[in-house]
């Protein structure tokens, strides 16, 4: 691992901004509400330089930022969700609320801050940190779905998210367990 200009970790096998971008365009989201994550921040940093008909929406907690994706849903839109995995923890009770008892159809594209660079190729269930280590264990005990994306050959885990919640409702998430790149 190698360190950008702006001091943050560059893992050159982690998803690419601009396969992630692509896809969230393709699959026809219009907004991604978000407590900013350093994971993903390459993705941040290419939503915030435009992509047309994405608008990128800062929220101050996770909370706000799961209620305002719903809102927006019910408005018409079609949101998605960028936190971090401690973002993930803080917010579960707007989850269970909003996704789980009101149905209401959210991915969440969640950075898997923490993980250790010696865990990866390794179940994050291994990982020596609690915050990435009880991630999936949380999401199953809440029966939300997930997907991983850890390399662009992962891409298709935003396509599996967003089948799953036009179809079933509720919540799914999608967990980058790679520093985003550049690319």
């Amino acid at each position: 691992m190698s360190v950008t200009a702006w001091g943050g970790p560059s893992d050159a096998l982690g998803p690419s901004a601009s396969g992630v971008c692509l896809r969230l365009k393709a699959a026809g989201v219009s907004d991604v509400v978000t407590v900013p994550d350093f994971v993903q921040f390459s993705v941040h940093e290419r939503l915030q330089s435009g992509i047309d008909g994405i608008r990128q929406i800062f929220a101050c907690t996770e909370d706000q930022a799961i209620t305002t994706a719903a809102g927006l849903y019910l408005g018409g839109r079609r949101p998605i969700l960028m936190v971090q995995n401690q973002g993930l923890h803080k917010g579960l009770n707007s989850l269970r609320a909003i996704c789980i008892d009101a149905r209401i159809p959210l991915v969440f594209l969640v950075g898997q801050f923490g993980r250790e660079q010696e865990n990866m190729g390794h179940s994050t269930r291994e990982s020596k940190r609690n915050v990435v280590r009880l991630t999936e264990p949380i999401l199953e005990a809440c029966n939300v779905p997930y997907w991983a994306l850890d390399d662009d050959d992962q891409l298709a885990s935003l396509d599996h998210a967003f089948a799953h919640t036009s179809t079933a409702g509720g919540a799914a998430a999608v967990l980058v367990g790679r520093y985003t790149t550049w690319a």
